[in-house]
C-alpha cells in the first residue's frame, strides 16, 4: 500500500508540468483537498474540482484576449482554440484507451490528474499571452 502511494505521488507531483514553479492557488488547494482525503475518491473530487477552476481561468483569459486583441488576431486565436478543444478531446480519449487496461485504483487519480494538466497548460498559455497582451 505505502509503495503504490508513493508511484502516485510521484506520478501526480514529479511529472506534472508546474512541479518545481511556484505554485497556482488552484493547484495548492487541489493538493490541500488531497491530503486532506487521500482516498481515490477524495483525490479524483479534488482533482476535478480543480479542473472546474482551470477551465474558469481558460475562459476568463480567452474573454480577456477577444476585449484586447485586433479583429483579424482575434479570428486567428478563435482557430487555434476551436483546435486545441479537438486535440484536448482527442488526447483524453487516447490516453482513455491506454488507461482501461490499467489495473488498480492508483491509475485513476493518475488519469484524471493527466487530462486536467490538458487544460491547466492551456489556460496559463492563455494567461500569459494575455498579460503580454496587456502590456504592449
Amino acid at each position: 500500500m505505502k509503495k503504490r502511494l508513493l508511484v502516485l505521488l510521484y506520478f501526480l507531483f514529479c511529472l506534472s508540468p508546474s512541479y518545481g514553479q511556484k505554485k497556482d492557488p488552484i493547484d495548492v488547494a487541489m493538493e490541500a483537498a488531497m491530503t486532506k482525503n487521500s482516498s481515490t475518491a477524495g483525490m479524483v473530487d479534488a482533482i476535478d474540482k480543480a479542473l472546474v477552476q482551470w477551465d474558469k481561468k481558460l475562459n476568463a483569459s480567452y474573454k480577456g484576449l477577444q476585449a484586447k486583441l485586433p479583429a483579424n488576431e482575434w479570428k486567428e486565436l478563435v482557430i487555434a482554440q476551436r483546435a486545441w478543444v479537438a486535440f484536448r478531446d482527442a488526447q483524453i480519449k487516447a490516453m482513455d484507451a491506454t488507461f482501461e487496461r490499467m489495473e488498480g485504483t492508483m491509475w485513476i487519480p493518475v488519469r484524471a490528474e493527466m487530462a486536467m494538466n490538458i487544460t491547466r497548460q492551456r489556460a496559463q498559455f492563455l494567461e500569459n499571452m494575455l498579460q503580454n497582451v496587456t502590456m504592449e
